[in-house]
């Protein structure tokens, strides 16, 4: 088995060997990984993948079907699983997503584990098991994947490890625990990986300050300066370039709150609801920005840093609700890829109609179809540069 295993991936390496840095880094891309640096690596991490994803496929190829695939590509398709669990951790917002692979959402909720952080082993060990044995679906590793969305070590890039975050990682590592113990297959999910699917980052790249340079103009030289005063002018400068990114991020979360705001409304008229009051959107007044421009860049930084984040909460709300209303409005149901038909059940679609707190639900759901669109593209890579070794 270890030698099948050395000899495919070395197969797999080969044909793989001919693509260039930025082949694989799409190929990495499309089918959700990090992508990493150097060829080299990126060359041993996706032939281990590659392999790894060979094996599952023939495993439940097996299970399903009780004998060998007659082909490679036939067992490749079972890669794709009849559903998923998608989970979202928080030890007071934790959020799960069924989905079944032809869109149905069967089951998806929000539940309270802890009302304050807590550290005390057996609470938490007892909390989680509880969870698992009686609320969240247990399915077989051969028609079922469990997506966890990975824990950071960081709060908001800051150099404390906070409470919740430490409270979050021992529950991330006690939900594998007891799926591991059940018999599940889990993977686990960067979130980087899923807002880029989805484009949800804002501010960076395109947005960023130097990048609304024109393409004819040409960058003045810096003037020559001494000392503190060439410190001070060059952090007003960085203060003034930040506080004009803010301001057109707020233009961005005006917009992108009144969208979320109007598909509000045209959901709970599709559910036959009153629609409450609308949310009024804040901005920051040009007078805090000044005042944050005084206290320098960090305030500035912190201010921008919320912003992309309430920018990439409204545009998740704003994809899910889309697909809410779509289905309200719509009986189909496709295979899952990015903007297709899914299907909400009325009761599943009220509850996130009254649900206050969207955006844990949202991120689970997304994270779940967007897992499902890589893993059709993993099925192209598996045909195209898999391995004909085989362990059956």
């Amino acid at each position: 088995m270890e030698q099948i295993g050395t000899l495919a991936r070395a197969e797999i390496a080969t044909n793989l060997a001919a693509l260039k840095v930025s082949q694989l880094n799409d190929i990495m891309r499309n089918c959700g990984l990090t992508q990493g640096t150097g060829k080299a690596h990126k060359l041993a991490a996706l032939s281990d993948f590659i392999w790894s994803s060979q094996e599952l496929a023939r495993r439940r190829y097996l299970d399903l079907h009780q004998h060998s695939p007659p082909t490679l590509s036939e067992a490749h398709i079972e890669l794709i699983p009849e559903e998923v669990v998608s989970i979202d951790i928080g030890f007071r917002n934790l959020a799960f997503a069924h989905v079944s692979r032809c869109g149905k959402v069967l089951d998806w909720r929000r539940v309270e584990l802890l009302a304050e952080a807590n550290f005390e082993p057996w609470t938490l060990a007892s909390v989680v098991e509880k969870f698992v044995q009686t609320e969240l679906p247990v399915r077989p590793a051969s028609t079922c994947t469990y997506l966890i969305e990975h824990q950071r070590f960081r709060s908001q890039g800051s150099a404390a490890v906070t409470d919740s975050v430490m409270v979050n990682n021992l529950i991330e590592a006690l939900l594998y625990a007891n799926l591991r113990h059940a018999g599940a297959h889990i993977v686990a999910i960067n979130p980087m990986q899923v807002s880029t699917h989805w484009g949800l980052i804002e501010g960076r790249g395109s947005l960023s300050v130097e990048s609304h340079q024109s393409v004819g103009d040409k960058a003045e030289p810096p003037t020559p300066q001494r000392g503190k005063a060439r410190s001070k002018r060059s952090e007003e400068g960085h203060a003034g370039n930040v506080a004009s990114l803010i301001a057109r991020l707020d233009g961005i979360l005006r917009e992108q709150k009144q969208q979320t705001s109007t598909q509000y409304t045209l959901i709970q008229q599709a559910l036959g609801k009153e629609p409450r009051r609308k949310r009024t959107t804040k901005a920051t007044a040009n007078r805090d920005l000044d005042v944050l421009i005084q206290k320098g860049s960090k305030s500035l930084g912190t201010l921008r840093e919320t912003r992309r984040r309430q920018i990439k909460k409204e545009r998740t709300i704003s994809i899910v609700q889309s697909w809410v209303l779509d289905s309200l409005s719509s009986s189909k149901t496709l295979t899952l890829k990015p903007g297709s038909h899914m299907k909400f059940p009325a009761a599943v679609a009220e509850m996130f109609s009254s649900e206050k707190k969207k955006d844990d639900l949202c991120d689970c759901l997304t994270q779940g179809v967007a897992w499902y669109s890589w893993q059709r593209n993993v099925v192209d890579v598996l045909d195209q540069y898999g391995s004909t070794n085989t362990t059956a």
